[in-house]
């Protein structure tokens, strides 16, 4: 991993001296002070870690001028800090509105502010997109197989991982489709989405549909989702998220909640995860998860106070408390936080570290 990142970094600082080109670049490392487990009592300090929190990579870099441009996410597997995955994306646009895109396809309705990371309408997968955008529309759509084998060139018969597949005398299979339709004008956002085939599984289809706006101080979105297969009904879910200042305070609010039918478990686990916990959502019942942060200066430190449930709903208590303090030093920022987690009648206490330097 740190071999890689070395590379890559000197690679990025001959593009810019050799080219016009914006090249940007971050490394993370997590950490962890203090941990005590609840039900082992198990106490443990002074640990390190490359990787750990799935959505934030340890090492991203992207370069792109006004017409082209790629970009690489290394995510490590926190044991041996060896890769475990990498997500990466090239680009260009044939004209000013139209863009295609080959590798990762990330896309959203809102997202909400917080974790960046929660909201069921988001897709995270890998093929071929194509984005036009023009007077306030925009469209996005997309051809979704994921990666198939490496056996290009020499083996091109065996390639069994396609969005199209038609084996002889049978009838064709096509992989996961996505769409998403938005326009924005002065009264708003609004925007639909549909995923079909969802995780290349076939008639396992995703429909939502979502509105923004700001309203004097307050930014806020809602979003609604609905999945279904032929095994009927999946699950439904409405996010909510506000945000807003008051002087020197930041408010911000994300609830998400919903009904999971009896396929959710198969076909919709993607959209168990309320707020980054696992939401313990189960088939056949109601849901309903929050996650908040109030964020307020402290000296010459910024302060937060985050707290999340997976699920208010849920038999099992299971609720967060994180307060903690940032501070940027030069390209470092530097995140340290206790976080103190109830689950039933157990309490599990982290103070956990986060390293970023950007450039």
């Amino acid at each position: 991993m740190k071999k890689i990142v070395g590379i890559l970094s000197a690679a990025a600082v001959l593009a810019t001296s050799v080219f016009a080109a914006d090249v940007s670049a971050k490394v993370n490392i997590l950490g962890d002070l203090f941990h005590f487990d609840g039900a082992s009592k198990r106490i443990s300090s002074f640990a390190i870690a490359e990787g750990g929190q799935g959505w934030n990579p340890s090492f991203s870099m992207s370069v792109s001028d006004d017409v082209s441009g790629a970009w690489m996410k290394f995510f490590d597997s926190g044991a041996t800090g060896a890769v475990s995955n990498v997500d990466y994306q090239i680009w260009f646009k044939p004209v000013d509105s139209f863009k295609i895109s080959v590798g990762k396809f990330e896309t959203n309705l809102n997202q909400e502010h917080i974790n960046w990371s929660n909201s069921a309408t988001s897709i995270d997968t890998d093929g071929f997109g194509f984005s036009f955008s023009a007077n306030g529309f925009s469209l996005d759509a997309a051809l979704l197989p994921g990666w198939a084998p490496a056996n290009f060139g020499w083996n091109r018969a065996g390639i069994s991982k396609a969005w199209l597949v038609k084996e002889d005398g049978v009838d064709p299979v096509l992989s996961e489709m996505y769409f998403k339709l938005a326009y924005a004008a002065d009264f708003g956002a609004i925007s639909a989405y549909a995923q079909l085939n969802e995780g290349c599984q076939k008639n396992v289809n995703e429909f939502g549909a979502g509105y923004s706006n700001k309203f004097g101080d307050v930014s806020m979105f809602v979003n609604a989702s609905v999945g279904l297969s032929d095994a009927g009904f999946g699950i439904f879910r409405g996010e909510l998220y506000a945000e807003t200042n008051i002087d020197a305070i930041s408010l911000k609010g994300f609830v998400a909640g919903g009904y999971a039918g009896k396929t959710f478990s198969a076909s919709f686990a993607k959209d168990k995860d309320v707020a980054k916990t696992n939401g313990h959502v189960v088939a056949e019942k109601a849901y309903v998860g929050g996650l908040f942060n109030i964020g307020f200066p402290v000296g010459d430190f910024g302060g937060y106070l985050k707290i999340w449930d997976g699920n208010f709903m849920a038999d099992k208590l299971d609720i967060t408390f994180k307060p903690g303090l940032t501070k940027n030093f030069g390209l470092c920022a530097f995140d340290c936080a206790v976080e103190i987690n109830v689950a039933g009648d157990k309490v599990n206490v982290d103070v956990p570290l986060v390293f970023t330097v950007s450039y």
